[in-house]
């Protein structure tokens, strides 16, 4: 039997939300397009609620820069789910970054070159949007 409801979860998800958040952002590149912002709550190890935002370099690197600011009670953490779609190949594919408290964390996107769609969401019971996307080139 849980300690808590789901109702008590989500209060203090948003109490939690309330709160000033503490960004730390990464770094961008001339060359690189900005991620929107993904609220989500961040129970992995704890009870927490934030975001989640980054970047993707636009050059042959194809990196993915991931920032986390969450605040509440114990480690805040959870793993931002990555899919990726080069429209001018056919090629997908799947990644996962792992993000806790307020920091940094990258992949690589084995894209190749052309133009990519990117989306980036969590397993988390309470985010919004559902996911966020990003289309970008990589040159060939």
């Amino acid at each position: 039997m849980r300690s808590f409801s789901r109702s008590t979860a989500i209060a203090a998800a948003a109490a939690v939300a309330c709160a000033p958040a503490f960004i730390f952002a990464g770094t961008a590149s001339a060359d690189s397009v900005s991620i929107p912002v993904l609220n989500t709550s961040a129970t992995e190890a704890g009870l927490c609620y934030g975001t989640i935002r980054g970047n993707v370099d636009q050059d042959s690197s194809s990196g993915i820069h991931l920032t986390s600011a969450f605040q509440g009670i114990g480690t805040c953490a959870t793993t931002a789910y990555v899919s990726w779609h080069n429209i001018d190949t056919g090629a997908r594919g799947n990644t996962t970054i792992k993000l806790v408290g307020s920091w940094y964390n990258s992949a690589t996107i084995p894209s190749g070159p052309g133009h990519i769609e990117l989306s980036v969401t969590t397993k988390e019971f309470l985010h919004s949007p559902d996911s966020v996307q990003v289309q970008y080139v990589i040159p060939g």
